[in-house]
């Protein structure tokens, strides 16, 4: 007997209370992936990582949303409500930064696989939206837009209705904007050009505006400077964007609630409904991007035929002699390194040029450097100790993310334990990717410092260079180690920050804590006695010992692999 079609009329209707057993089934089901996670081996680490870093992310969202209430109650209280743009401005930068800098919690599963379920659009949609509430944006968007309504309904009562209304209008639209973007910002980087094309624009905008804040801000500005300040530039530059931004959200937000509070009900109205059509447009662009993958629409680049070779002309080969296989690599190549290393060091530079977080974390320290060089020097604070301060903050960016050598990789790790070659040779390949770009970062700031600043002295450059390999040689230890015990998927495609886990960036952050005060006790010493020509030989003998102990690791990586390849294949082969 055929079975009957789920578009059968014979079939009873979806019922709400089907409705609400699905979205049980996945909150119950997300819940279910967060608590186990913690069961799985490492769970215990990753647990009191998260209960150390809580207090340290709670400090920093209690901060803005108390600061969002009181700002609120002071700017109406004293009558300034003509500067609530400024709050309602200052909420949405909030919501964005939170967005970027705050990684959403990992899941076990792609949500698109409910897709295989009896779902039709507009509850694949309602599922969409609704796992996505629970990110930290949300949430700490959502309670600074809370305390700002508290603020005003304290300082005005009267008001409470109407600003209640017209802030939970602004918090929509800003939880579908925040969607809409991201799920763009993904769709844009599935393609691998896009991704360059985003990489080079995140750059230079971060950098740009690291540099503006620094010659604009007059709080970052000294005394001699503040006389001469950009107020004339930047009092044009906002006569220009307010009509601009007295149009989007956050201004007509603020509008509403000034109209109101000056019984313009009309225009208040107006600015208010101004922010539901906004809301819905930004809903409309999101639901058409869902709407495309309810339909089956694959933004992996494995599944995109290769354009180019589908346009080039079939030919026929050329018979060629095929060399015969061996069963192990040459141990001859370039520099003395064999061919596994050679062809992995070719394959880590150009994942260094797709991966947005390891160029940042490269590029961001020098550019800083070279800003904040002058001015440490024309200060005095550091005396001649500017370089070695300057390579200790630049080595932060690359030294964390080699705590997730193997996160690019994904389900090709698979192919290091059946490759003819050992891991001890594949990690070395990506440890010496992490080294060069240590030395290069070395030799840039040191130009840079001898440029903007003083060349520091020959024994500060020497005592410098040892501890910086010495705190090389350890946080790539460490890093191998981690790499292997607590892996990471790393997915260019999706618009996340997270690079390693909680636990690996708090070990990477306290070894360079432990080697920041290894250096100063040693420079401490050096001083006291009188010789400072004394750290050469002591950070020497460090370097030789954290040389001795990365070797030692480095040699037992293809045991402590083995032991881990089931877990290290499962969490790398996540879809």
């Amino acid at each position: 007997m055929d079975p009957i079609a789920p578009d059968s009329p014979t079939n009873h209707p979806w019922t709400a209370a089907q409705s609400r057993a699905q979205f049980a089934a996945l909150a119950k089901l997300r819940w279910h992936i967060f608590r186990n996670g913690f069961r799985r081996k490492g769970g215990g680490g990753e647990l009191a990582a998260r209960i150390i870093l809580f207090p340290v992310l709670a400090f920093l969202a209690i901060g803005p949303i108390i600061g969002s209430g009181v700002a609120a109650y002071l700017m109406v209280s004293s009558g300034r409500i003509a500067n609530l743009p400024i709050l309602t401005w200052a909420l949405f930068a909030l919501w964005m930064l939170v967005v970027l800098n705050i990684s959403p919690p990992g899941l076990s599963f792609d949500i698109n696989t409910i897709i295989r379920f009896p779902l039709n659009f507009p509850r694949y949609l309602a599922a969409r939206v609704v796992f996505g509430l629970l990110s930290a944006s949300t949430i700490i968007g959502t309670l600074a837009i809370i305390s700002a309504a508290i603020g005003i309904a304290i300082a005005k009562p009267s008001m409470a209705p109407w600003s209640t209304l017209v802030l939970a209008a602004f918090a929509v639209a800003n939880i579908f904007f925040t969607r809409m973007a991201l799920v763009w910002v993904e769709r844009w980087l599935s393609t691998r050009r896009a991704r360059e094309i985003f990489t080079a624009f995140f750059l230079f905008a971060s950098l740009g505006f690291q540099y503006i804040n620094l010659n604009f801000n007059p709080g970052l500005q000294s005394r001699h400077h503040r006389a001469a300040s950009h107020l004339p530039l930047l009092r044009k530059i906002f006569h220009v964007i307010k009509p601009i931004a007295a149009l989007l959200p956050p201004g007509l937000t603020a509008s509403a609630i000034a109209r109101y509070s000056q019984s313009h009900y009309v225009a208040a109205a107006a600015a208010l409904l101004g922010v539901w059509l906004f809301a819905a447009l930004f809903f409309s662009i999101y639901a058409w991007r869902m709407y495309r993958e309810f339909r089956g629409e694959n933004l992996s680049e494995v599944s995109q035929p290769n354009q180019a070779a589908i346009r080039r002309p079939a030919t026929v080969p050329h018979p060629a002699h095929i060399p015969s296989t061996a069963t192990t690599p040459s141990r001859t190549g370039t520099f003395g390194l064999n061919s596994t290393i050679i062809a992995c060091l070719q394959k880590e530079f150009i994942y260094l040029r797709r991966n947005i977080n390891q160029l940042y974390g490269f590029v961001a320290p020098i550019f800083m450097v070279f800003l904040f060089a002058n001015r440490l020097s024309l200060s005095g604070r550091f005396g001649n100790f500017i370089f070695t301060v300057a390579i200790a903050y630049s080595v932060l960016g690359v030294s964390i993310l080699s705590y997730n050598t193997l996160g690019m990789d994904g389900s090709g790790v698979q192919l290091y334990f059946i490759a003819p070659g050992r891991m001890r040779d594949i990690f070395l390949a990506k440890n010496l990717t992490g080294f060069l770009l240590n030395l290069v970062e070395l030799i840039i700031v040191f130009a840079v410092i001898a440029f903007v600043a003083h060349p520091p002295s020959l024994v500060i450059a020497l005592a410098t260079v040892l501890w910086l390999l010495f705190a090389t040689f350890i946080n790539g230890a460490v890093g191998n180690l981690r790499s292997l015990a607590a892996p990471k998927k790393v997915d260019l495609t999706k618009a996340s920050r997270k690079q390693a886990s909680q636990l690996s960036v708090l070990i990477a952050l306290g070894i360079l804590a432990v080697c920041a005060v290894i250096g100063f006790a040693v420079l401490v010493l050096a001083g006291k006695l009188g010789q400072p020509w004394l750290m050469i030989p002591l950070l020497l003998a460090l370097a030789i010992a954290g040389f001795t102990f990365y070797v030692i690791v480095l040699n037992r990586l293809d045991t402590i692999a083995l032991k881990h390849r089931e877990a290290l294949i499962e969490e790398l082969s996540k879809t």
